[in-house]
């Protein structure tokens, strides 16, 4: 399987949980929806600066790919194909990693690379939503993609960097949230509660 095929398989598992396990933002008109993940973004960006600051690895890790999970619904509501945007020639998520490592310029010695190039294209996403707000003439839907792709990238340098298997990990934390859910025994047989 390609890796854009594998993203885009990522982002149909990302939609299928959200329709069942997130009806309240999937039912949010589109602007509201890129806002409630511009407010996610911004959330993690607090939450990095905790986990630096207190060098709480567990926290780093579960905010990486909480924010990994945001760029995937995100690409979804912006009709985002990323595996196409990337526009790169690998097949592997780790030669990916590595790649964009090194392109966007990731440092193991700078404890804040994650937290300041994180919430550049966190902010920038924000902008494009206050933007929206009082209809200035910008290409909003181009703009946000971007922002995204950005966000994309830096959370994949930042787990290759740090070794971390972001598509395992991604996994485990969707059956946390699932897990979570009245309804996730139906969900997980199939019913759905339909009879």
């Amino acid at each position: 399987m390609s890796l854009r095929d594998e993203l885009l398989r990522l982002q149909w598992m990302q939609l299928k949980h959200d329709e069942a396990y997130h009806k309240d933002v999937v039912i949010m008109p589109l602007a509201e929806r890129v806002k409630h993940m511009a407010l996610h973004n911004a959330k993690y960006t607090a939450y990095f600066f905790d986990a630096i600051d207190d060098a709480d690895q567990a926290k780093l890790i579960k905010t990486l790919t909480d924010a990994f999970i945001i760029v995937l619904a995100t690409a979804n509501t912006l009709n985002q194909d990323i595996g196409a945007d990337l526009g790169v020639t690998t097949d592997e998520f780790q030669s990916l990693g590595q790649i964009l490592e090194k392109s966007i310029g990731r440092c193991d010695t700078d404890d804040y690379w994650l937290v300041r190039n994180f919430s550049r294209h966190a902010g920038r996403l924000a902008k494009v939503c206050e933007s929206w707000d009082h209809l200035e003439n910008i290409l909003f839907r181009d703009e946000m993609k971007q922002c995204n792709l950005g966000l994309f990238k830096v959370i994949l340098a930042e787990a290759n960097g740090r070794q971390l298997d972001l598509v395992v990990s991604y996994k485990s934390r969707m059956r946390q949230v699932e897990q979570r859910s009245i309804f996730d025994k139906l969900f997980q047989e199939g019913a759905g509660g339909e009879s």
